[in-house]
Protein backbone atom coordinates (compact mmCIF):
# COMPACT_ATOMS: atom_id res chain seq x y z
CA UNK A 1 0.00 0.00 0.00
CA UNK A 2 1.18 3.47 -0.96
CA UNK A 3 0.85 6.39 0.88
CA UNK A 4 0.87 10.55 1.34
CA UNK A 5 0.01 12.91 3.63
CA UNK A 6 -0.10 16.73 3.55
CA UNK A 7 -0.42 18.89 6.73
CA UNK A 8 -2.65 22.27 5.35
CA UNK A 9 -2.42 24.77 7.36
CA UNK A 10 -5.78 26.77 8.14
CA UNK A 11 -7.83 29.08 9.96
CA UNK A 12 -10.83 26.48 9.31
CA UNK A 13 -9.75 23.09 9.12
CA UNK A 14 -12.77 21.37 10.29
CA UNK A 15 -15.25 23.55 7.59
CA UNK A 16 -12.33 21.85 4.66
CA UNK A 17 -13.13 18.57 6.27
CA UNK A 18 -16.82 18.98 6.38
CA UNK A 19 -16.72 20.29 2.56
CA UNK A 20 -14.98 17.98 1.16
CA UNK A 21 -16.95 15.07 2.81
CA UNK A 22 -20.04 16.79 1.78
CA UNK A 23 -19.09 16.96 -1.41
CA UNK A 24 -18.11 13.53 -2.05
CA UNK A 25 -20.76 12.13 -0.32
CA UNK A 26 -23.27 14.37 -2.57
CA UNK A 27 -21.23 13.02 -5.45
CA UNK A 28 -21.68 9.57 -4.67
CA UNK A 29 -25.32 10.14 -4.41
CA UNK A 30 -25.60 12.67 -7.60
CA UNK A 31 -23.05 11.78 -10.33
CA UNK A 32 -25.17 13.56 -13.06
CA UNK A 33 -24.27 17.16 -11.61
CA UNK A 34 -22.26 19.23 -13.26
CA UNK A 35 -20.66 16.29 -14.80
CA UNK A 36 -18.06 18.82 -16.77
CA UNK A 37 -16.87 20.12 -13.12
CA UNK A 38 -15.91 16.58 -12.10
CA UNK A 39 -13.19 13.99 -13.81
CA UNK A 40 -14.43 11.23 -11.91
CA UNK A 41 -15.10 8.63 -15.01
CA UNK A 42 -17.14 5.62 -14.75
CA UNK A 43 -18.00 5.42 -10.95
CA UNK A 44 -21.30 4.74 -9.33
CA UNK A 45 -22.72 5.84 -6.02
CA UNK A 46 -22.24 2.62 -3.99
CA UNK A 47 -18.25 3.67 -5.41
CA UNK A 48 -17.89 6.40 -2.93
CA UNK A 49 -18.87 6.05 0.59
CA UNK A 50 -17.92 9.34 2.69
CA UNK A 51 -18.02 9.43 6.42
CA UNK A 52 -17.61 12.50 9.11
CA UNK A 53 -17.43 14.61 12.37
CA UNK A 54 -16.50 18.12 12.74
CA UNK A 55 -13.08 16.71 13.45
CA UNK A 56 -12.11 13.63 11.43
CA UNK A 57 -13.72 11.93 8.05
CA UNK A 58 -12.71 9.62 5.99
CA UNK A 59 -13.12 9.27 2.19
CA UNK A 60 -13.30 5.46 -0.07
CA UNK A 61 -13.32 5.57 -3.50
CA UNK A 62 -12.08 2.75 -6.15
CA UNK A 63 -8.44 4.21 -6.10
CA UNK A 64 -8.19 3.94 -2.93
CA UNK A 65 -8.73 5.92 0.95
CA UNK A 66 -8.54 9.05 2.43
CA UNK A 67 -8.53 10.65 5.55
CA UNK A 68 -8.57 13.50 7.18
CA UNK A 69 -8.37 15.04 10.22
CA UNK A 70 -8.84 18.72 11.57
CA UNK A 71 -6.66 19.80 14.16
CA UNK A 72 -5.77 23.42 15.57
CA UNK A 73 -4.84 25.41 12.86
CA UNK A 74 -4.25 22.52 10.52
CA UNK A 75 -6.01 20.61 8.06
CA UNK A 76 -4.28 16.98 8.01
CA UNK A 77 -4.62 14.31 5.01
CA UNK A 78 -3.69 11.20 4.73
CA UNK A 79 -4.10 9.37 1.68
CA UNK A 80 -3.56 5.46 0.34
CA UNK A 81 -3.83 3.74 -2.58
CA UNK A 82 -2.99 0.00 -4.19
CA UNK A 83 -0.33 1.86 -6.65
CA UNK A 84 1.40 5.02 -7.81
CA UNK A 85 -1.64 5.62 -10.61
CA UNK A 86 -3.80 5.86 -8.15
CA UNK A 87 -2.26 7.56 -5.56
CA UNK A 88 -1.50 9.99 -7.85
CA UNK A 89 -4.91 10.11 -9.02
CA UNK A 90 -5.81 10.45 -5.61
CA UNK A 91 -3.28 13.36 -4.34
CA UNK A 92 -4.66 15.02 -7.56
CA UNK A 93 -8.24 14.54 -6.66
CA UNK A 94 -8.23 16.26 -3.34
CA UNK A 95 -5.47 19.11 -4.02
CA UNK A 96 -7.74 20.02 -6.66
CA UNK A 97 -11.18 20.32 -4.91
CA UNK A 98 -9.37 21.71 -1.59
CA UNK A 99 -7.63 24.35 -3.90
CA UNK A 100 -11.58 25.11 -5.62
CA UNK A 101 -13.22 25.57 -1.98
CA UNK A 102 -10.33 27.70 -1.08
CA UNK A 103 -10.55 30.35 -3.80
CA UNK A 104 -11.12 33.33 -1.46
CA UNK A 105 -8.41 32.35 1.16
CA UNK A 106 -6.23 30.24 -1.21
CA UNK A 107 -4.54 26.92 0.93
CA UNK A 108 -1.42 24.96 -0.84
CA UNK A 109 -1.36 21.12 -0.11
CA UNK A 110 2.15 19.54 -0.17
CA UNK A 111 2.15 16.30 -0.29
CA UNK A 112 4.89 14.36 1.82
CA UNK A 113 5.98 10.97 2.22
CA UNK A 114 4.30 9.09 5.53
CA UNK A 115 6.67 9.94 8.71
CA UNK A 116 8.28 12.97 6.84
CA UNK A 117 7.66 16.14 9.59
CA UNK A 118 7.31 19.05 7.64
CA UNK A 119 8.61 21.07 10.23
CA UNK A 120 11.57 19.24 11.02
CA UNK A 121 15.50 20.14 8.84
CA UNK A 122 15.42 17.76 5.26
CA UNK A 123 16.43 14.24 6.40
CA UNK A 124 14.96 14.39 10.58
CA UNK A 125 11.71 12.05 10.10
CA UNK A 126 8.64 12.36 12.42
CA UNK A 127 7.62 9.08 14.86
CA UNK A 128 6.13 6.37 13.06
CA UNK A 129 2.92 7.54 15.28
CA UNK A 130 2.54 10.84 14.24
CA UNK A 131 -0.45 10.87 11.88
CA UNK A 132 -2.08 8.96 15.12
CA UNK A 133 -1.49 11.50 17.11
CA UNK A 134 -3.39 15.35 17.32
Amino acid sequence: MLTAEARIPTDRPSRYLVQLCKHFDNKGRHLTHRPRAHTLPELRPDQIQAEWTDSDGTLRLPWGQCTLRALPGTLRVHIEADDQENLDRLQDLVSTHISRFSRRDPLRVEWQSPGADVDAPPGEQAPPHAFDTP
